[in-house]
């Protein structure tokens, strides 16, 4: 009797790992932001802060490239970024500018919130923005500059 009392302790504590290694695999841990930036891939660092307004800010930086979004927060959805301060620029050295991009009024462009976790301070979504250049050195004299098949995860930030 005892035997089976330990063989079913044993497959009962094997169950319970088993199970808690397959949640884990679901959770995604890792923050990111990526993105398609003149066909070219590009990936990032994202800081995501949700002020007391309601005012949603994402910022993602790597590679020398840097991208703000500003808008009204309110919620999961879909957001079409006309309303929203919205720029991209390059820098040489991680601090000195050497191209600046505004929003593109006459684009499409948006950011869609597909989850929105308020306990586990989990912000994720997807984007494409559409930007003009504003100034630029030479070497990066590029007139448009366009997100596509944008992503990112990160946590809210204080």
């Amino acid at each position: 009797m005892k035997k089976i009392i330990q063989v079913l302790v044993l497959l009962v504590a094997t169950s319970y790992g088993i199970i808690s290694c397959e949640n884990d695999d679901d959770i995604e841990k890792t923050d990111y932001i990526t993105a398609s930036i003149n066909n070219k891939n590009w990936e990032g660092t994202p800081e995501i802060y949700i002020d007391t307004n309601d005012s949603l800010t994402l910022l993602g930086y790597g590679n020398e490239q840097h991208i703000f979004i500003k808008l009204k927060f309110k919620g999961e959805g879909t957001y079409n970024l006309e309303n929203s301060r919205t720029n991209y620029y390059t820098t040489i050295g991680g601090d000195v500018i050497t191209s600046n991009y505004t929003f593109d009024a006459n684009s499409t462009s948006q950011l869609k919130i597909t989850n929105y976790d308020p306990e586990l301070n989990i912000l994720k979504g997807e984007f494409e923005v559409s930007l003009l250049k504003e100034w630029s050195n030479p070497e990066n004299d590029i007139e448009k500059t366009i997100f596509k098949n944008g992503k990112f995860r990160g946590a809210i930030r204080d």
